[in-house]
């Protein structure tokens, strides 16, 4: 019997996003009601696991970036209803300074949606040690994210109330002030950029380099 203990959840070398993408699409796109389209989210993201929360970001991101208006806008009308239910897949993430390791079992983790846990990882040190996601790969995600959820106009202002809350609560440290504030940035910017998503993604991310600049010389 071998007795090494079990390796943790990994994604394949060449993970199939695009077939990912096309299942989810299909499912929001041809199941007959709503809620079964949230469960096949829900489900999705419980497969993965809170370990591979990123996968599923990954399958968002790929419907983004190479989905077609119909594609975007069958997936962004899942997200209406997964948001004004309250049942947002979202990864679990450790109070600011944290170890990235165990989210799943550690205690006052916050669970964050794809826009915020995208900004998280952008933002916080803790976080992208752990992942090998480049500066240019991360405005890419985080553009194809705000493409894909803008597809219903519905879903847009829902995302901003949700970042704006999250950028507001300073509960359970799960973000740090300077995170939150980049935050409040990228949802103003989002509001009212029209179909120019650069320009969010550019307004994030220049508030979080200002934040990490001053990491030494004010509070989190």
């Amino acid at each position: 019997m071998n007795d090494a203990p079990s390796a943790g959840p990994e994604l394949r070398i060449d993970p199939d996003w695009l077939g990912a993408a096309q299942l989810l699409v299909d499912g929001c796109a041809y199941l007959p009601a709503m809620q079964a389209r949230v469960q096949l989210l829900e489900r999705l993201c419980a497969a993965l696991g809170p370990a591979l929360y990123p996968a599923l970001i990954g399958v968002l991101c790929t419907i983004g970036d190479q989905g077609s208006d119909a594609a975007m806008a069958a997936v962004a009308d899942t997200l209406v209803e997964a948001m004004r239910t309250g049942r947002l897949p979202g990864g679990r993430r450790a109070a600011w300074g944290g170890a990235l390791a165990n989210l799943a079992q550690a205690p006052g983790t916050r669970s964050l949606g794809p826009v915020e846990y995208l900004c998280a990882w952008r933002a916080e040190p803790s976080m992208r040690s752990a992942s090998a996601m480049s500066d240019v790969q991360f405005d890419r995600a985080l553009r194809a994210l705000l493409v894909l959820v803008s597809q219903n106009a519905i879903a847009r202002a829902l995302y901003c109330e949700r970042l704006r809350a999250v950028a507001d609560d300073p509960l359970e440290g799960a973000l740090s002030r300077g995170t939150r504030a980049a935050i409040r940035q990228l949802a103003a910017s989002w509001e009212t950029c029209g179909v120019d998503f650069q320009l969010p993604v550019d307004a994030f991310v220049e508030a979080a380099r200002g934040r990490l600049s001053n990491t030494g010389r004010r509070p989190g």
